[in-house]
């Protein structure tokens, strides 16, 4: 299992992702459902990456609106609006088999080129998602901050600038 080797394929809505398990019972429950239905109504974009027919790790996109004038300094970003468009991460996962071998960071980095992508066509500014604590320092070193406002006390709204991304 090398980065060498992975390929994103985009997710079609009859994937079967078999015996992936992440680690975490919600995400695993997303991939098997919910995910699945928004890709088949056109809400969403997933990719995963496959080896030996085993899903190793996936990514979920969809445009959104943000509403972030409170959770943001409008001035540091040069916003003159208080929502603005954006794409969100709303799925990101790795099988607990293939953790720990920078698959994250593959996948993270695709969602950020896709989502460079969709800011180069439509416009978009920033790439959201919610943190749980534990992967705050993940997305830290990758350029993530997190907003002024957070909207959950489970999670943690983190964005990226896409103007500012490399």
């Amino acid at each position: 299992m090398t980065e060498a080797s992975w390929q994103l394929s985009i997710m079609p809505h009859t994937f079967r992702c078999g015996a992936f398990d992440c680690g975490n019972a919600l995400m695993n429950g997303a991939l098997r459902g919910e995910l699945l239905t928004a890709i088949r109504e056109g809400r969403s974009r997933a990719y995963y990456v496959e080896e030996g027919g085993r899903c190793l790790g996936f990514i979920a996109l969809r445009a959104e609106s943000f509403e972030l004038a409170d959770s943001i300094d409008r001035e540091e970003y040069a916003l003159s609006t208080r929502t603005v468009p954006g794409v969100l991460l709303e799925l990101i996962a790795v099988d607990l088999q293939a953790q720990r071998t920078g698959l994250g960071r593959f996948l993270l980095l695709a969602a950020l080129l896709l989502a460079q992508r969709t800011a180069e066509t439509v416009g978009a500014r920033f790439l959201v998602l919610d943190s749980v604590p534990e992967s705050i320092g993940f997305y830290t070193r990758l350029g993530f901050k997190r907003t002024v406002t957070q909207p959950s006390r489970d999670t943690v709204l983190m964005i990226l600038d896409l103007l500012e991304a490399e």
